[in-house]
């Protein structure tokens, strides 16, 4: 295969091209995670270590791909009180090595984009930097949405090449049409010699499958500029119990807290993952809350991704994967809440 791929090629491969790309990327010391099938149907991008588990046909992971570049839980420091009281310190290094991802969908590829402009903004954070250079990311595009899905909404699409390296579409007969759009997919195709090879001239990408859009975000921003104090904001997340699932399931959340966690000479400082929805996040230590209430928890929610973020960084901290309606326990919608939001600002309510 030429060296001289470039983001305009287009590649196929066969079936069973996504095992025998793992198993070559493996062979040469690269880390694969794969969409792996656990119980109940759940599909997960793990490490593969073999063919069994590979899911074939799934919606979507459950957890974001967010947490490879922003861990659920990481060390940043390490302490340790020596005999003499000094203190010594240590920064445990990044993992090091190549990382490929072998399926995540569009809408988690294209969160990286909104997640770069946040740990890369006023302050380059390293640790997050490191994770996402030595990380290649092959989304596939989607075949079959389901009703909660609503990229379309938010500027995205089953096919959305944001945030990937590459881009493959699935073929009927298990193969794929492999897209690189940036020089590491290129780079990537080049390595997978003998699995993927330059696709027929005049070969045709799918057609993307129909996302209907369910509300429009530059309707529903006037709305949020006029109405920080509306007694809506209670009236809507009357269900919502702050648990959390919501936030820490989006691709692009990324509130974080910084903890020590020690004995009497020795300890770790962990950044982990934290939640506006939760009832602690916003109390001072004098006891006094800013947010005290359920409702301006979710108002800060809302408003962080559809007004603040906007108005920061130009684009929605929101890429439509629907993860927050399918796994609310108490059923709140917040494609509903938008929906209920563009109908009041086209009212004046």
């Amino acid at each position: 295969m030429a060296t001289t791929a470039t983001a305009a090629s287009l590649f196929q491969a066969s079936a069973g091209w996504l095992a025998a790309a793992a198993e070559k990327l493996r062979a040469a010391g690269i880390e694969v995670l794969a969409p792996i099938e656990r119980e109940q149907g759940r599909v997960d991008l793990a490490p593969l270590e073999g063919r069994n588990g590979l899911a074939a046909n799934y919606l979507n992971t459950v957890l974001p791909l967010k947490r490879l570049s922003f861990p659920e839980t990481e060390v940043i420091l390490n302490y340790d009180k020596r005999e003499n009281k000094d203190v010594a310190l240590d920064v445990p290094s990044a993992p090091a090595g190549e990382r490929v991802v072998l399926g995540c969908r569009p809408c988690d590829a294209s969160a990286l984009a909104a997640l770069d402009q946040v740990f890369e903004w006023d302050y380059d954070d390293v640790r997050y930097r490191q994770h996402r250079e030595r990380t290649t990311v092959v989304a596939f595009a989607c075949t079959e949405p389901d009703g909660h899905c609503f990229c379309t909404s938010v500027g995205g699409s089953p096919q959305g090449e944001a945030g990937s390296d590459v881009l493959a579409y699935p073929t009927k007969d298990g193969g794929a049409l492999l897209k690189p759009l940036t020089e590491k997919g290129a780079q990537l195709m080049e390595r997978l010699e003998g699995v993927v090879q330059p696709a027929p001239e005049g070969a045709k990408l799918p057609a993307p499958p129909l996302v209907k859009p369910k509300f429009d975000p530059d309707k529903v921003k006037p709305w949020l500029d006029e109405h920080f104090e509306d007694a809506f904001w209670t009236e809507a997340t009357l269900a919502c119990v702050g648990c959390g699932a919501c936030s820490y399931l989006c691709p692009t959340c990324h509130c974080f807290d910084i903890v020590d966690e020690a004995v009497w000479n020795r300890g770790e400082r962990r950044r982990n993952w934290d939640c506006c929805s939760f009832s602690l996040f916003t109390l001072h230590a004098s006891g006094h809350n800013p947010r005290a209430s359920q409702a301006a928890r979710y108002r800060q929610r809302v408003m962080h991704k559809f007004k603040y973020f906007p108005e920061r960084f130009g684009r929605l901290a929101c890429v439509g994967c629907g993860r927050c309606v399918r796994t609310c326990g108490v059923g709140q919608s917040l494609v509903a809440v938008l929906a209920d939001i563009e109908a009041r600002n086209g009212t004046g309510g």
